[in-house]
């Protein structure tokens, strides 16, 4: 897994971009005003006479000057030089932003590495498995986001939760993935713990990855829809990866993942107070970022999401003072069905993204699938397989 910091290098492109803008309309602005000059010369004997057509083309080279002066094409052009000055400004800034957070990531990995000689936050030697359990979700239509968010509700003890509904051609997947279920700085047999947080944080791959992974796979490999199909239907068929907090990351990265994405299409990705910054999920998935501002968590990567059409963030609230009651899954849901319950328009690009997630949302549910993550050590000399999903 990797992260980028390209929000500097974006925004200076995009100076430069308006700076190459701007040199055009004064181009343009010069031919215009050539144009003006060279009629305005023209010799009274070669056309033009009357004063009816005279007393036009002062009105045409009016208007003409009004489009070239500093309310015209001038005007325009000194306006963008002034917005790349800004952008160019803002880079720098966000380069440092950038600069901070990269060194901060270096030091989390860092003193992971050391706790890890001390047999803390380290998955060193460990395997994933996971267990099939009964779903505790009586399945329905998922009528919107609200729902999907929903679905993170009873995720305690490492579980997972796929939902297959029925698309237009085949199935369609939502994988629901839990947020931090133990603070211990051991890594024991619950995979969605501290060390997970850390990894994840810092971009690195994970067990817990691999087992959400795994259930996905389980569940797949289950689906009756499924058998009647061949593995190539099946890897184009949508997914959608819903996670909370620490699920959220581990979302984003499987989205950004080639690895996962080689064999799994990933169409969307919902997270909830999740810091998903910095993860380099590709402009094809289409993105929804919820976060509270008064949520400390969103923000600990340092980074705000990228601002691009696929990629959607909701940040409700006025920010301080912290409020650690906000980072409740509960209060997330409530924030997403009040967006999407809203009159059409009050909140922007939120009835797209749910038009976009249309493979998953009002089809009937087919299939429910829930497994349990687990860490394992690996004994020496165990020739059972330590393949994720395959337990012993």
């Amino acid at each position: 897994m990797t992260r980028v910091g390209v929000r500097s290098g974006a925004l200076r492109a995009r100076a430069d971009a308006l700076a190459a803008g701007a040199d055009e309309l004064r181009d343009e602005a010069s031919a215009v005003g050539s144009g003006v000059a060279h009629l305005s010369a023209w010799p009274s004997g070669r056309g033009l006479p009357g004063v009816g057509v005279l007393g036009a083309w002062v009105v045409v080279e009016a208007d003409a000057a009004r489009v070239v002066g500093p309310a015209g094409l001038w005007g325009e052009a000194l306006a963008l030089d002034a917005l790349a000055v800004r952008l160019r400004l803002a880079a720098t800034a966000y380069a440092g932003v950038e600069a901070a957070a990269e060194a901060l990531l270096l030091g989390v990995r860092s003193g992971a590495a050391r706790a890890g000689g001390a047999g803390w936050l380290d998955e060193t030697g460990r395997r994933v498995v996971v267990h099939e359990v009964p779903p505790r979700w009586a399945a329905r239509p998922l009528a919107g986001p609200g729902d999907l968010v929903a679905l993170g509700e009873g995720l305690d003890g490492g579980r997972v939760r796929v939902v297959e509904v029925a698309a237009a051609e085949g199935s369609a997947w939502v994988v629901v993935v839990p947020g931090t279920q133990s603070w211990s700085p051991r890594a024991g047999p619950e995979v969605f713990d501290l060390s997970a947080d850390l990894a994840a944080v810092a971009g690195g791959a994970t067990l817990a990855g691999a087992g959400v992974r795994a259930a996905l796979d389980r569940a797949q490999e289950g689906s009756v829809r499924r058998r009647a199909l061949g593995a190539g239907a099946v890897a184009a068929e949508p997914v959608v990866l819903v996670g909370h907090s620490q699920g959220g990351m581990h979302a984003a990265a499987l989205a950004a993942d080639p690895a996962f994405t080689a064999g799994h299409r990933v169409t969307h990705v919902l997270t909830t107070g999740a810091p998903v910054g910095l993860l380099p999920v590709p402009g094809t998935v289409h993105v929804l970022s919820v976060e509270h501002a008064d949520d400390p968590v969103p923000v600990l990567d340092l980074a705000p999401n990228p601002a691009r059409p696929s990629w959607l963030t909701l940040r409700v609230g006025a920010g301080q003072p912290v409020d650690v009651s906000r980072h409740d899954l509960g209060a997330y849901e409530r924030t997403v069905r009040a967006a999407a319950g809203a009159p059409l328009g009050t909140v922007p690009g939120l009835a797209a993204w749910q038009a976009s997630a249309g493979s998953f949302l009002g089809r009937p549910v087919v299939g429910v699938t829930e497994v349990v993550v687990e860490r394992e050590a690996v004994v020496e000399g165990d020739v059972r397989r330590a393949t994720p999903g395959h337990p012993p």
